[in-house]
């Protein structure tokens, strides 16, 4: 009917023998190697909370335990996870109250009709042409080592991107000749290609670029000065005319930050392994 052979005598008799001793049918679970005493978990677990930057080889020295144990005592037994430091830039002590009054301002000024829509960003990029990885995020998982290789390229060609974000558009991208962006083609593509294309379409825009150094150069200032008064925001000195000054070491916080040049580079650096 279930298309199986009947359990032989044999068996039945196992199955009857090692219900007698343990009360049930089923292999009992496998133990394994034992666990950790939970005197060696406490230890570990005191290593770390003194010294949470600790390497595990040098844990391992002190405790006088391999290191695959702390490392199985920290995965399995505490749950803890290794993190990577992320650097940031040091600010000095003015710079948390230059933050903070640019953060109340442009609240302010976001509370004006319309002001949102005027609100042009800009920033550039850097792209490697040759497709720049990160060989600690890529890994290749089988049952045996493919010995992947990549090359590297000494001196790679490299592309510096500009484009800018309104509202209802996107200008650019526009592709910097040079290999470092300066105050001088800097200056050249605002006057003869951005700015002539904001113009035309709003002219009462407000442009946004952020403390780069060739943006806080005094031609790129002079510019700004002269064409859009009281319209741009950036860094500046006392002698210019912004209409907010950006803070120093800010934070990536425009749209071409948080979101496009990510959006764009997800799709450019794809690992050859993942195609």
């Amino acid at each position: 009917m279930y298309h199986t052979e009947p359990p032989t005598d044999k068996t039945i008799r196992e199955w009857y023998m090692k219900f007698q001793q343990s009360g049930r049918l089923r292999a009992a679970k496998r133990t394994g190697q034992p666990g950790p005493l939970a005197k060696t978990v406490q230890r570990v677990q005191e290593t770390f909370v003194r010294s949470p930057q600790k390497p595990t080889h040098r844990a391992s020295q002190e405790l006088q335990m391999p290191q695959s144990s702390v490392w199985r005592i920290l995965h399995k037994c505490l749950r803890i996870r290794g993190y990577r430091l992320q650097l940031l830039q040091v600010l000095n002590p003015q710079d948390h109250n230059l933050h903070f009054h640019f953060c109340m301002d442009i609240q302010q000024w976001l509370e004006e009709d319309r002001f949102a829509e005027k609100l042009v960003f800009s920033d550039e990029v850097t792209f490697h042409v040759c497709g720049k990885v990160n060989h600690h995020n890529v890994r290749i998982w089988g049952m045996e080592n493919p010995h992947a290789t990549m090359e590297h390229i000494c001196d790679k060609p490299k592309v510096n991107v500009f484009c800018t974000i309104s509202s209802c558009k996107v200008y650019g991208p526009f592709f910097f000749a040079e290999a470092t962006v300066t105050n001088i083609n800097y200056l050249n593509m605002l006057q003869l290609w951005l700015m002539p294309q904001l113009q035309e379409d709003r002219e009462d825009f407000i442009f946004q670029q952020d403390g780069a150094p060739p943006h806080f150069h005094f031609d790129i200032c002079a510019h700004l000065n002269a064409n859009l008064p009281g319209r741009w925001i950036g860094r500046a000195s006392h002698n210019d005319s912004p209409l907010l000054t950006w803070p120093p070491q800010s934070p990536d916080l425009t749209p071409c930050d948080f979101f496009l040049w990510g959006y764009i580079k997800d799709r450019m650096y794809i690992s050859p392994y993942a195609l």
